[in-house]
C-alpha cells in the first residue's frame, strides 16, 4: 500500500561530529491525523541543517507514517480487510553557494512493506539585481517499485520526471511575488494493487463481480502556482496562493490558500490559514460501471469532489527553542463516488526547532 498521508520519525545524529559550523539547526515533530473513514496516522519528524562555512549548507531527516485504515479506498467487496502500514522516509539535502549563484541536490528513500521509491532531485537559483529577483530551476526523478502485501508474485514500476521554473520578486520591502511552473511526466503503474472495481449486470443494480482497478500507465501534467505576500500594519502579514493544475487523464484543479501571520508578542506567532480545492473527475472515471472496460478505477480522488481546510498555529520561541503547535480541520466532498459522500478530520501536530 502506498501511503498518502505525511508525517513522520527522523534523528539524524551524523552531523553532531561534523566540523564546526556556522549555525546548526535540528527539528522535531510530531503529527496525529484522524478522520471518520477509518483512517488514522501518526507521524513522528526530526530533521537538522548544518552550515557549513558561508557557502555550503547539509541538511538530513527522517519521517515516518504509521497508518491503520479501513476506508472505502481499501475494504471492498473484494478485500476485505483493515492495513496497518509503516513508511520510513529518510533523505539528505546538500546546497553550495557562488557568490549569486546557488546550487543544490538532494536524495530521498521511502519504503514501506510493499512499495519501494528511490528519488533524486538537483536544482539551480540564480539571484538578480541587487538580490531582489531570484530564478530558480529544479529537475527531480522518482523511480518506484510497487509490490502487494501477501502477493511475492506481484511487482510493477513506476518512474516520475519533473522540471520546476519558479521566479521570485522582491517588489518592495513590504510585497513580495512568486511564480512556479511546474511539468511532469510519468510512466508505468499509478493504480493500487488492492483497489478492486464493482461490475453490475445493469444500471443501479449491485454489483456481479469486482475487477482489479487499471488506471493509463502514463500521465503528463502540469502546474502554475501564483503567489504574493505583503506586510500589514506593524506586526503582521497576508500571504496568498493560486494553483492551476492539469493532466492528460483529463483531471483540472484549482486550489486557493490565504494565510494571515500576526506577532502578538515578541516571542509569540499565530497564522491562520484557509485553503480551498476544487477538481474535476478524470476522462475515464466513471461513478458505476457495468461493463468491462480499459480502464477502471474505484480511486475517488479520481473524480469530482473539493476540500475546504482551516487551520491555526502558534509558534513560541525563547532564545534559541522555538515551540509551535497546530490544528487543522478539514473536509472533503466526493460530488460522484456513491460509497462515500464525504469525508471529515483533522490534524493536530507539535513539534521543537533548536537554533544555534
Amino acid at each position: 500500500m502506498q501511503l498518502s498521508a505525511t508525517v513522520a520519525l527522523e534523528a539524524v545524529a551524523l552531523l553532531a561530529s561534523a566540523p564546526v559550523f556556522a549555525q546548526t539547526e535540528a527539528t522535531t515533530r510530531v503529527q496525529v491525523y484522524v478522520d471518520n473513514n477509518a483512517t488514522q496516522v501518526v507521524s513522528p519528524l526530526a530533521r537538522a541543517a548544518a552550515q557549513l562555512g558561508d557557502s555550503t549548507q547539509i541538511s538530513a531527516g527522517c519521517v515516518v507514517d504509521v497508518v491503520t485504515s479501513a476506508s472505502v479506498d481499501v475494504v471492498t467487496q473484494a478485500s476485505k480487510t483493515t492495513i496497518h502500514d509503516v513508511r520510513t522516509e529518510p533523505w539528505v539535502d546538500l546546497s553550495h553557494s557562488f557568490g549569486r549563484t546557488r546550487l543544490s541536490g538532494g536524495y530521498v528513500y521511502s519504503r514501506e512493506r510493499d512499495y519501494v521509491s528511490n528519488g533524486a532531485g538537483a536544482g539551480i537559483e540564480q539571484q538578480l539585481w541587487d538580490n531582489n529577483t531570484t530564478l530558480g530551476l529544479a529537475y527531480r526523478l522518482s523511480l518506484d517499485d510497487v509490490g502487494r502485501a501477501g502477493d511475492a508474485n506481484f511487482s510493477r514500476s513506476l518512474a516520475v520526471h519533473s522540471i520546476t521554473a519558479s521566479w521570485s520578486q522582491v517588489v518592495t520591502s513590504r510585497f513580495l511575488v512568486q511564480v512556479g511552473v511546474e511539468v511532469g511526466y510519468g510512466v508505468g503503474f499509478f493504480a493500487s494493487p488492492y483497489r478492486f472495481v464493482p461490475v453490475a449486470g445493469a444500471a443501479g443494480a449491485g454489483p456481479t463481480t469486482w475487477v482489479p482497478e487499471t488506471d493509463p500507465d502514463r500521465k503528463v501534467r502540469g502546474a502554475i502556482v501564483v503567489s504574493a505576500s505583503r506586510h500589514v500594519f506593524s506586526d503582521s502579514a497576508v500571504q496568498g496562493d493560486y494553483r492551476f493544475y492539469d493532466d492528460d487523464w483529463g483531471l483540472r484543479s484549482h486550489t486557493v490558500e490565504l494565510r494571515y501571520v500576526v506577532n502578538l508578542t515578541r516571542n509569540l506567532e499565530i497564522r491562520l490559514r484557509n485553503r480551498f480545492y476544487i477538481q474535476g473527475k478524470a476522462d475515464f472515471y466513471q461513478s458505476s460501471y457495468t461493463q468491462i472496460m480499459r480502464y477502471m478505477t474505484f480511486d475517488k480522488e479520481l473524480g469530482t469532489l473539493w476540500t475546504d481546510l482551516a487551520g491555526v498555529k502558534l509558534s513560541w520561541r525563547v532564545l534559541s527553542v522555538e515551540l509551535e503547535a497546530k490544528v487543522d480541520a478539514f473536509r472533503f466532498r466526493y460530488l460522484d463516488f456513491a460509497p462515500l459522500a464525504s469525508r471529515s478530520g483533522a490534524n493536530v501536530g507539535f513539534g521543537v526547532s533548536w537554533t544555534r
